[in-house]
């Protein structure tokens, strides 16, 4: 019996992907670096609807022609030999889906080079980690739109639903607006891990509270408007136990990365478009690993960790209305950058579209994502301009300004928090001091500068 879709690469989401397939009742076929995995996959859940090639041979022949194939191997290299090999061997008309976190710029190239071949290829973001690759995922694929025709009704059988029940999969563009929108999603989610945790710093380092304490807390603030799957999973880890010891007790205080963050903030750097909370918690992560450095300074330099005068009960309320404009400007940086690109790579990408598919499956869905989408769909050219965000905005901004202040003088560092506080207020300025700077490059380089009363641009006669 043929398989309707073939997949390589058996690591923590391949293997949950295959499963989500079969259980929606598509037969797989499976290849691996390591064909060993193959057969301990098969063993485990079964011949009826997995089916363990041989060899790469015996793997594309069991497939249904026109062949699909799904890769869910590290991006780089790995994935680049891969699709070489897929490029030498399939056929005409057959289509190649590329589950992994690429580049979005390899995932374009990926897809020319096969297209030589008449191949046509799909770059797919997944966002939802093991669980929703099995469960049910938000999907951002980019391509070509005969790939996207393909593998649609595939995707729609596999993905999460958003809040209106439609599935969370559609076409974000071509070339690789795929991976791009993906790209922007994970920097989203560094701002966002970001800023809780720089909640649960106040709360841990300053007013000493325990971890169950500080998880009874965020499980309040789900139950509001900042309902969302980080703060959700944030009160599992921080009532996680190990040997009687919270499990947060024992892991380092460096973080780890991936680099889709740093892509995002490269991304933007070229772009001209300011990300200060995205490319602030990537910069807190890389601070984070200078583990030596910060222990020597910490000894230079001690801070005294003084509670704050203000009741824990009083700052708590702060803290959640803090974390409410933070995530707006957030997601209103990650809004921008998607629309600069648009208009650089005309991607045909739409916008308001990639926020719907964020609303199920992915790490970053939360109940704001409904307004969010609904302002988008208008007339709005900012989210901080949208008639819901001026609300929250209004009735929260002192809040924010509060905990920032706070933090500043009880030595509380803060990427996320003061990030987009300073976003929001560049961008609520009709006036910046920008005259300034340009005053002063027209000094000592001669760059010139525009005038208010005149068109054109000027240079001054410096002494």
């Amino acid at each position: 019996m043929s398989s309707q879709v073939g997949l390589i690469g058996l690591g923590t989401m391949g293997s949950a992907l295959a499963r989500n397939l079969a259980s929606r009742g598509f037969r797989v076929s499976l290849w691996n670096r390591t064909h060993k995995k193959v057969g301990e996959f098969v063993k485990k859940y079964g011949s009826e609807t997995f089916y363990g090639a041989v060899n790469f041979e015996d793997f594309l022949e069991s497939l249904e022609r026109p062949r699909h194939v799904i890769v869910m191997i590290p991006s780089g290299k790995p994935t680049e030999e891969v699709l070489e090999q897929l490029r030498e061997t399939l056929h005409e008309g057959d289509t190649v889906m590329d589950g992994g976190n690429s580049h979005f710029k390899d995932s374009d190239a990926y897809g020319k080079k096969l297209l030589e071949k008449g191949i046509y290829f799909l770059g797919t973001g997944i966002s939802g980690g093991e669980e929703g690759a099995l469960k049910g995922p938000s999907l951002m694929p980019g391509g070509s739109r005969e790939a996207w025709e393909e593998f649609e009704p595939l995707l729609n059988a596999i993905s999460a639903e958003d809040f209106n029940g439609k599935a969370c999969n559609a076409f974000m563009g071509t070339n690789g607006a795929g991976h791009f929108v993906k790209m922007v999603h994970n920097g989203i989610e560094y701002a966002e891990i970001q800023m809780l945790a720089e909640a649960y710093d106040f709360l841990k380092t300053l007013y000493r509270l325990e971890h169950d304490e500080i998880a009874d807390i965020f499980s309040a603030w789900n139950e509001g408007s900042l309902n969302s799957f980080l703060l959700e999973i944030s009160i599992e880890v921080l009532r996680r136990k190990e040997e009687g010891r919270p499990l947060l007790d024992l892991i380092s205080d460096a973080a780890g990365q991936k680099g889709t963050g740093r892509w995002t903030s490269e991304e933007a750097l070229a772009l001209g478009v300011p990300l200060p909370s995205i490319t602030g918690a990537v910069f807190a992560r890389e601070t984070s690993s200078l583990k030596t450095l910060r222990s020597e300074l910490a000894a230079l330099y001690p801070v005294r960790m003084e509670v704050p005068n203000i009741l824990v009960s009083e700052f708590v309320e702060h803290l959640e209305k803090a974390l409410v404009v933070t995530r707006l400007s957030n997601f209103e940086q990650g809004i921008s950058l998607l629309k600069a690109a648009e208009e650089h790579y005309h991607f045909g990408l739409r916008v308001p579209e990639a926020l719907r598919l964020w609303q199920g499956g992915c790490i970053i869905r939360n109940s704001l994502l409904r307004d969010m989408h609904a302002s988008l769909l208008g007339e709005n050219r900012s989210l901080y301009g949208a008639l819901f965000a001026q609300k929250m905005i209004q009735k929260n901004l002192k809040s924010l300004q509060l905990v920032v202040s706070t933090g500043v003088l009880h030595s509380i560092p803060l990427f996320a928090f003061s990030g987009a506080l300073s976003h929001f207020d560049a961008f609520r300025h009709a006036h910046l001091p920008a005259n300034f700077i340009q005053g002063l490059r027209d000094r000592f380089g001669a760059h010139g500068y525009e005038r208010t009363d005149k068109e054109g641009t000027f240079h001054t006669d410096w002494p």
